[in-house]
């Protein structure tokens, strides 16, 4: 009971949790991490060190720069649990983004079921392969799936993902909205 007490302890403070929710779908430099959050790396350092600290992340040193990554697995099924119905306040189901798995060319990796911190996919024990689960939980605009899938199986009804997302950006009036947010915030 502790250890998810601190868990949702650090997910309480709103920088940690951007930068956990970004780590999400992956391992991530912390130039990288520095420009989602947008706050200083001083900031971001701290905020990095106290979730490594609490055992939430891990680091990774390659050269001169610096990787995390989530290490407690259970904050990945806690924040799966989160809800994705909306994009901006649009009703999640109105945007056609989500993957299809090709079962012809999955091999069972378990790759996609492993780096999509949304709970889209599950393993099916019985094929032996992957499926789509939660296929709204899928994060509009994010394909980080199909670039990590070895075998091309996973795909995106939309083939041109910057004219899609910018089409309903307009559609949506999302930077009117993101401004608003921006606002409210007092960013």
């Amino acid at each position: 009971m502790k250890n998810l007490v601190k868990i949702f302890k650090a997910l309480g403070d709103e920088t940690r949790l951007r930068i956990v929710e970004l780590l999400l779908d992956g391992e991530k430099c912390v130039c990288e991490i520095v420009r989602y959050v947008k706050r200083t790396q001083s900031t971001v350092s701290i905020q990095l060190a106290k979730l490594e600290s609490m055992g939430i992340l891990k680091a990774r040193r390659e050269g001169k720069k610096v990787y995390y990554s989530i290490a407690d697995a259970r904050v990945k099924k806690i924040l799966a649990k989160a809800d994705f119905s909306k994009w901006f306040g649009v009703e999640r189901k109105k945007i056609n983004w989500y993957p299809v798995i090709d079962e012809g060319k999955c091999t069972g990796c378990g790759m996609c079921t492993a780096i999509c911190g949304r709970d889209v996919f599950e393993y099916d024990s019985e094929s032996g392969k992957s499926k789509v689960k939660n296929p709204y939980n899928c994060m509009v605009g994010c394909d980080n799936c199909s670039i990590y899938c070895p075998t091309d199986a996973i795909s995106f009804p939309q083939k041109n993902r910057r004219e899609f997302i910018q089409s309903l950006i307009k559609k949506y009036g999302i930077v009117k909205r993101v401004r608003q947010t921006l606002e409210v915030q007092g960013r």
